[in-house]
């Protein structure tokens, strides 16, 4: 039985699907762009992107199954996949040129924390609930 919409266990069984397919995209790209201190680091920012709009599909269905409004959902999610898309690179960069950490195991500790960062993002923002009914005159 799966766990119950916008709970962080739902949202790591859809996250490791979205995982898999950034790890895949960011190999691909490790493979097609030139080798080099940095283009580890562009392989990850451009999977970044790409994975982020599967992502935003996957969790609104499958982690939040929100009825929130796509005007609103995709670009708030956008948003925060732009934030976290600048940050989590900057890491990425940090972590494997400046302080030489091997790329993979990097990729694997940076995906998880800016994973947490980016849950805590979408249920509490881009995801959230809001009730569009003026309040009752008894509230």
């Amino acid at each position: 039985m799966l766990p119950p919409h916008g709970s962080l266990r739902r949202y790591i069984a859809t996250a490791m699907i979205n995982f898999l397919a950034f790890y895949c995209l960011w190999e691909l790209f490790l493979v097609i762009l030139p080798d080099g201190e940095y283009w580890p680091t562009i392989s990850w920012a451009i999977a970044w992107f790409l994975g982020s709009l599967q992502a935003h599909w996957t969790h609104r269905v499958w982690t939040f199954d929100s009825s929130r409004d796509i005007k609103w959902t995709i670009p708030a999610t956008m948003i925060m996949y732009v934030i976290g898309g600048i940050g989590s690179t900057a890491c990425y960069y940090i972590g494997t040129v400046s302080w030489g950490f091997d790329e993979r195991i990097f990729f694997l500790l940076n995906s998880s924390l800016w994973g947490l960062l980016n849950y805590l993002g979408q249920r509490e923002i881009a995801f959230k609930e809001v009730s569009i009914y003026a309040p009752s005159e008894n509230e």
